[in-house]
């Protein structure tokens, strides 16, 4: 029988510390003791994007009732700007998110997240899935972060509202996505 080790590793900061700071691990998961099934955390991922990543939403299996939770930072699927798109990234059973790529740096709208895409493996298939780029190809710093085990949450800086960037820019208002943290659980053998 083989014994395993957990360690949780978070990513660097990508984007903007502006805003308030969200922490899923905690805030939806729980810190005190993570009991998610490690294998299955995420059920879906919604992007709102148009020049820049605006908003995401993550829907969460939740590790003491069985069911879900669905959480969202910066702007929400529920704003009404017909030029904003909303991107559905569902995660199938037998999936896994495996890394995350994307681009971040200045925008029109400040230092943003400008650009994110998903590697998604179905250990049943062995099939690759690449979901994305989504956001805009032409601005900011590429990252690329790989994990060893599963993403399991995200964490970062955002003011949650039900409006774009755009919509926001021209009222004179901040709000939306400014920066990401991804979490990942990762397994050793000891």
């Amino acid at each position: 029988m083989t014994t395993y080790t957990t360690a949780l590793v978070s990513s660097n900061l990508f984007g903007d510390s502006k805003g308030s700071h969200f922490n899923d691990l905690e805030d939806v998961l729980g810190s005190v003791n993570i009991t998610i099934d490690t294998s299955k955390p995420i059920k879906n991922i919604k992007i709102m994007h148009g020049g820049v990543i605006d908003g995401i939403e993550v829907k969460y299996y939740k590790s003491s009732s069985g069911g879900t939770q669905t959480v969202h930072h910066g702007t929400s699927s529920d704003c009404d700007d017909s030029s904003l798109h909303k991107s559905d990234i569902p995660i199938g059973d037998t999936e896994s998110i495996i890394a995350i790529s994307g681009k971040s740096g200045s925008s029109s709208w400040g230092i943003r997240v400008t650009q994110l895409s998903f590697a998604i493996y179905d250990s049943k298939t062995g099939n690759l899935r690449i979901s994305g780029p989504y956001g805009n190809s032409g601005s900011g710093t590429a990252f690329r972060v790989t994990a060893n085990g599963n993403f399991i949450a995200l964490g970062g800086f955002a003011i949650n509202t039900d409006s774009s960037l755009d919509q926001l820019k021209k009222a004179g208002q901040d709000g939306g996505l400014y920066g990401l943290v991804f979490d990942e659980v990762d397994y050793r053998a000891v």
